[in-house]
């Protein structure tokens, strides 16, 4: 299965541990967000979306790049992202994959650094049990 892993990380590199442990476990394409044009997901069968959490929501450059695409007509994707907390912020982003005919086959959560104003909470993750179930994530996915 041809695979993409998109990634936005703005703060930590949090995501980006995420996403680069699915790429070296499927053999994926790993690109950062701002590297991919909506055109660069022709081709691959399934595409992987990773953001950290800002607002209650995914942020909103992936957002844009996914709002921006013309219909995929069910191509498969997944969402994954790293939050400080254990609650899912993915729905919105979810429901906006699914009004562009993305067949959503899954979605991963771990948890990531706090950084609330000016204070950062370390909350020791993704750490080697994360990146782990992570590996198992794409793995179960794609097979």
């Amino acid at each position: 299965m041809k695979t993409l892993i998109l990634y936005s990380s703005k703060h930590h590199g949090n995501t980006e541990k995420v996403a680069r442990a699915m790429g070296e476990e499927s053999g994926a394409a790993v690109r950062k967000l701002s590297d991919i044009r909506p055109e660069d997901l022709d081709g691959f069968d399934l595409v992987g979306f990773g953001s950290g959490i800002n607002g209650f929501d995914v942020y909103p450059d992936l957002t844009a790049l996914v709002s921006g695409m013309p219909d995929r007509k069910g191509q498969k994707a997944f969402v994954f992202s790293t939050c400080a907390s254990n609650k899912d912020f993915t729905g919105k982003f979810r429901t906006l994959l699914a009004e562009k005919r993305f067949d959503v086959v899954g979605e991963f959560h771990c948890k990531g650094l706090w950084t609330p104003l000016f204070f950062k909470i370390r909350t020791g993750h993704p750490d080697e049990q994360d990146l782990m179930n992570a590996r198992a994530f794409i793995r179960n996915l794609i097979q």
